[in-house]
């Protein structure tokens, strides 16, 4: 049976509802407007502990990643110390923790934390800065043998010790002041955070000494006192 006229084309004829020339494009499968899948946007905090420091204190780096959106943002952070180690923590609970080792002299330290990202939330970058200042110090004085006797050869050592949390070695100087006849001002250098200086011309009596470090880069000036007691030659 043949069609009805109004159903015929022919080959050559148009598609119905087609502008002729036009291409034909098979709609893909799922529409045409598919979502294009998305992360969340973060905010990545930085906190330094202790801040500022002492020269010679380790330093906790601590990143904090907040999402502006719901859930909890996985992966890593790594922190990048100018001047200083590049060190990578893993992220729990949206939260990460790195030490610092002990070894940035004093100055200010640029600290970039980088978060990863991972499928659900987009990478941050967090910024703060580590103060490291010079360590307080104690100088103690002492000498040897004490009491002495007129002409003897005495030994008067000043050690340097940084105050906690500092640590580490001061270097520079320590001027001895040794009061009474035959004492005066003498300038020694530290080795390994000591000084020494020894003298046999202290006159009879109890002679005032005082040790005063110089300080350096990282470490502050102190001062030590003490007595020497010189008796007379039997």
């Amino acid at each position: 049976m043949c069609a009805p006229p109004s159903l015929r084309r022919t080959a050559a004829g148009p598609v119905p509802g087609r502008v002729a020339g036009e291409a034909h494009h098979p709609t893909p499968l799922g529409g045409p407007n598919m979502a294009t899948p998305t992360t969340t946007p973060t905010i990545t905090l930085v906190t330094v502990t202790p801040n500022p420091a002492t020269a010679g204190q380790s330093v906790t780096l601590t990143a904090t990643v907040i999402p502006l959106g719901t859930g909890t943002p996985t992966g890593t952070v790594t922190f990048v110390v100018t001047g200083g180690p590049t060190l990578t923590g893993t992220l729990s609970g949206g939260t990460t923790s790195v030490t610092v080792p002990a070894g940035l002299s004093v100055g200010s330290y640029a600290v970039l934390a980088n978060y990863s990202g991972d499928t659900a939330f987009s990478p941050s970058t967090g910024a703060s800065v580590i103060i490291v200042t010079p360590s307080a110090t104690t100088t103690s004085v002492s000498s040897a043998p004490d009491p002495s006797t007129l002409g003897q050869s005495v030994t008067f050592t000043a050690v340097v010790t940084p105050v906690a949390p500092g640590t580490g070695v001061p270097t520079g100087t320590v001027t001895f002041v040794i009061g009474g006849s035959g004492g005066g001002v003498f300038v020694q250098p530290l080795t390994s955070g000591t000084a020494t200086l020894s003298l046999s011309t202290l006159a009879v009596g109890t002679q005032p000494v005082a040790a005063v470090y110089s300080g350096d880069t990282s470490f502050l000036p102190s001062s030590g006192t003490d007595t020497q007691t010189v008796n007379p030659a039997s």
